[in-house]
């Protein structure tokens, strides 16, 4: 057995999924991918930690992505029409009306869509249309493990906010005719980003805000991602351990002080937890109707 497949094997076995689950494979794809990267050493750090550092990084950052696929994934699997990585333009009116001081009124409305008038274009990570019901949803998804740059942040806010206003009509004029309300969003997953409240979502509201089971998909592709990174450490740690020449050591008792003290090249690590906090505006302040 080739070692891609005996670590697949061990993979398949720790997380208990299906070798055929597509996001299963997909975590094991991307941490192998991230393993088997050639990285430039940083000088601040042995090469053997420098190569841990970079590899989790590299996983960290692969996780945000595959956070939008498994979204997209379940929302496909409820028969949703689904569009990834779309830009849609907006318009000068309603550009105008998210900076007039009546937005909060005519955020709850929707306008026409006028193609003459277009200023720019947003890009969106999903764009989700339910035709049966009459509705779409435009969202950007954050992995959302770190605070946004403010800058940014309130320029994407600006865009979405506009966008929220003539997206049902744009949909409309493309295709989609029984589109009647539409709203935008920010998937903040781990809520650390710092998106307005009106327009986060983060990890606990997800399922309410599209009434489908997708946090229980998310989790399940984070837990093999983790795993697949786990299967790798031991053997990224090892060369690091006996670089630093480390020995295990109790703490506990008498003598508790003074095994904490440094001692030539030991060192201990300490982990602590991260939590998240939750922004949500449900959809059902939307009212059904549009403009011809």
């Amino acid at each position: 057995m080739r070692t891609t497949d005996r670590a697949r094997s061990k993979f398949t076995a720790a997380t208990t999924r299906s070798p055929e689950d597509a996001l299963h494979e997909a975590a094991f794809q991307a941490v192998k991918g991230s393993v088997n990267a050639e990285f430039k050493p940083d000088p601040l750090f042995t090469a053997e930690f420098s190569r841990l550092l970079s590899t989790a990084n590299s996983v960290v950052k692969k996780h945000g992505p595959m956070i939008e696929d498994a979204i997209a994934a379940e929302l496909e699997r409820a028969n949703l029409t689904v569009k990834r990585n779309s830009s849609i333009p907006i318009t000068s009116a309603a550009l105008a009306m998210v900076n007039s001081r009546d937005y909060p009124e005519l955020s709850r409305q929707q306008f026409a869509f006028d193609e003459k008038d277009i200023a720019d274009t947003v890009d969106v990570d999903i764009l989700v249309i339910d035709e049966v019901n009459g509705w779409a949803c435009a969202v950007s998804v954050k992995r959302g493990n770190g605070f946004t740059e403010p800058k940014k942040r309130k320029a994407n806010e600006r865009e979405l906010r506009a966008l929220e206003l003539t997206l049902a009509s744009r949909l409309r004029q493309q295709g989609y005719p029984t589109v009647e309300t539409a709203a935008v969003g920010v998937i903040d997953y781990f809520g650390q980003s710092g998106f307005s409240t009106d327009l986060a979502i983060n990890g606990v509201s997800i399922d309410e805000f599209f009434d489908l089971p997708i946090v229980a998909a998310i989790d399940r592709m984070t837990a093999s991602l983790k795993a697949a990174f786990d299967l790798e450490l031991l053997r990224l740690l090892e060369p690091i351990l006996r670089a630093l020449k480390l020995e295990a050591s109790p703490v506990d008792g008498p003598n508790a002080e003074d095994e904490l003290r440094p001692r030539g090249r030991r060192s201990r690590l300490r982990a602590a937890p991260a939590g998240a906090t939750s922004n949500f505006r449900p959809f059902s302040k939307f009212a059904a109707g549009h403009p011809n």
